[in-house]
């Protein structure tokens, strides 16, 4: 408690708050929660980041932009009512969080969600789009109407008029600004024809969602607003909408940080290690936060995050989604964040972030398509918080385009700043794989006794951020590099025998390296495993089993497709470690060895997150 800024609510409060609303609103509107990631970290005691992506699909004609498409056109404004819930949302959200902030905002910064609206109100807009009566479409986030109105006006090459009067209130007395600025949830923006304006609200009105005129667009770049008959808001429309551009200076913290290598002594006792970091927060099973998420609404998910044997599955790569019932291409969805790196190489975490999540995609037979992010990071007027935001984006950018993998969205949070100093600086960066036959999709439990486990890729000794460092409490490394090239390659060979029907199961290597990974398969299989690791890089035996170097996974190879399968992985490093089989995890080198029964390592996986984060 005494590390909590005045003010602060405690982390297991509101990691029970978070999982709750993601919960209680995801499950309601009927849209499954499939991928995900949690990391704790003590940089989020006076901040928390929470981050939510969505994916959709759709048919190429059933598209819509975001802005009018003709002066002609009519501004419709679609689902929840406008209250004072919401205002200054943003305002809010670009602070640093002391305790004055908080008292003069927290009246109505956060808005009230009703997903029970929310659903139909996909449902109509999506029916108006197949039938082809929306100019244009855009939700309410940021500033409300004020932002909303300017944006898609002005992204037509025209103006808008809006008139207050006629938009739906949650409460009487709201002032003009209140109304303008206001946040409210579940609202939408509709560019419609005059001609079509009848059959738009029809279709609201049969499932039962508010819909109402309140202005229109105009050739005139100029927003002109009005309430009770007189004009309470007329600007030029590129000088509202467009916004200043910034030119700050960025520099890196100093002093820089330390480098080299100064590892700690090897453990003494390795079991006891590797149970610690199987009950760390950020590897223990998440299990109970996954279950009380529907992940099955809709029966199109294929993959889900829970992946092995019914009652004992572990954590998968990613989930696999069947957008149509007759087709076997899918969709896979994986999540990847990287602060542990970030906060040591801003550059090299952005990198890394593309890179897990490239993995992620590959583990369960997926071609990377794209991605999307949300950029955390502290306060931009602090020129080494800029600084390091800068370079995440150099990382990120440059691996995706090495990898040829475009970014088409994307989203920035800054001043995620509190008393203690700014949050560790949080890439999360969510990835699209196809799938071309979901029938050829792989998880990550090991499936059978006797087949072949082999090494993906390079191991280094990059324990720079790892978990294995964290738990020893000191120690300095590098952190883990990027190969995109050599990525590339090895995703490209992986994924053609995957394809092949050579792999069995496949798993990435990132927190807590080798032997969290294959502890991880031998719980989800609930199958034991034993593994040499002598062929490896010789390195020492801790640094073997607990690197994070990037561009790895741990393969379970068909026995009887194992040459094959090392045909087809040709030119990419790869390293046989042993077979699966057995009652326990038995991991070796020379005259080094540890033994790990699966269930008790179960245990300490299953049991850390539900002691450490439920309020009793």
């Amino acid at each position: 408690m005494d590390a909590l800024p005045k003010g602060a609510k405690h982390p297991k409060y509101l990691f029970g708050g978070v999982v709750a609303g993601i919960r209680d609103y995801g499950n309601r509107v009927g849209i499954p929660t499939v991928a995900g990631c949690i990391v704790f970290d003590e940089g989020y005691l006076g901040n928390i980041l929470v981050n939510v992506a969505c994916v959709g699909f759709a048919k190429k004609s059933q598209l819509v932009r975001n802005r009018v498409a003709s002066p002609r056109d009519v501004f419709i404004l679609a689902g929840g009512r406008t209250g004072r819930d919401g205002i200054h949302g943003v305002t809010y959200a670009s602070l640093e969080l002391t305790e004055k902030s908080v008292k003069g905002w927290q009246a109505g910064a956060v808005q009230l969600g009703d997903p029970i609206l929310k659903e139909p109100l996909i449902h109509a807009c999506i029916e108006c789009a197949r039938a082809g009566f929306l100019d244009g479409l855009k939700d309410l986030g940021g500033g409300g109407l004020s932002c909303v109105v300017g944006e898609m006006a002005l992204a037509g090459g025209c103006g808008a008029e809006v008139d207050l009067e006629k938009v739906p209130l949650k409460e009487k007395g709201l002032a003009p600004w209140e109304i303008w600025v206001s946040e409210s949830q579940e609202r939408m923006m509709l560019a419609v024809l005059p001609e079509h304006v009848d059959d738009v609200m029809r279709i609201f009105d049969l499932y039962d969602v508010p819909a109402t005129v309140v202005g229109r667009a105009i050739p005139q770049k100029i927003g002109r607003v009005s309430y009770a008959g007189t004009v309470v808001l007329e600007m030029d429309l590129e000088f509202y909408t467009g916004g200043p551009e910034y030119t700050r200076e960025y520099r890196p913290a100093r002093p820089p940080p330390e480098e080299g290598v100064r590892l700690p002594p090897e453990p003494r006792d390795y079991r006891s290690t590797i149970l610690k970091l199987l009950a760390a927060p950020n590897i223990a099973s998440k299990e109970y936060v996954i279950r009380q998420y529907d992940h099955e609404v809709r029966a199109s998910t294929v993959l889900k995050p829970m992946q092995g044997v019914i009652g004992k599955a572990a954590h998968g790569d990613a989930s696999v989604i069947r957008p149509l019932v007759d087709s076997w291409r899918a969709l896979a969805i994986a999540v990847a964040s990287t602060p542990h790196i970030t906060s040591l190489d801003p550059f090299v975490g952005g990198a890394s972030a593309v890179d897990e999540m490239c993995r992620n995609l590959v583990a369960v037979g997926s071609r990377p398509h794209s991605l999307t992010n949300c950029l955390n990071f502290g306060n931009p007027e602090k020129p080494d918080r800029l600084w390091s935001f800068r370079e995440a984006v150099r990382g990120i950018g440059t691996t995706a385009k090495a990898l040829g993998i475009p970014i088409p969205s994307g989203n920035v949070s800054f001043y995620n700043e509190s008393p203690r100093g700014p949050c560790p600086p949080t890439p999360v960066v969510l990835g699209v794989g196809m799938v071309d036959d979901l029938r050829r999709c792989v998880t990550s439990d090991f499936k059978g006794s006797g087949d072949p486990i082999v090494l993906v890729g390079a191991t280094g000794p990059e324990l720079g951020g790892s978990e294995y460092l964290r738990l020893r409490g000191r120690g300095l490394a590098p952190v883990p590099g990027v190969d995109a090239l050599g990525l590339r390659a090895s995703m490209d060979h992986l994924l053609q025998a995957i394809r092949a029907g050579t792999v069995r199961a496949c798993h990435d290597l990132s927190h807590g390296g080798l032997a969290i990974a294959a502890a991880e398969m031998c719980l989800g299989g609930d199958i034991g495993a034993d593994l040499k690791t002598s062929a490896m890089e010789p390195f020492r035996w801790d640094v073997q089993l607990f690197s994070e170097s990037n561009g790895r996974w741990l393969v379970e190879v068909a026995k009887d497709r194992y040459e094959e399968f090392m045909h087809l992985l040709e030119g990419v490093p790869t390293t046989y470690l042993g077979t699966t089989g057995g009652g326990s995890l038995h991991l070796a080198r020379g005259r080094q060895w540890t033994s790990l029964a699966v269930p008790v390592m179960r245990k300490a996986w299953t049991e850390a997150i539900p002691r450490q984060v439920v309020v009793a």
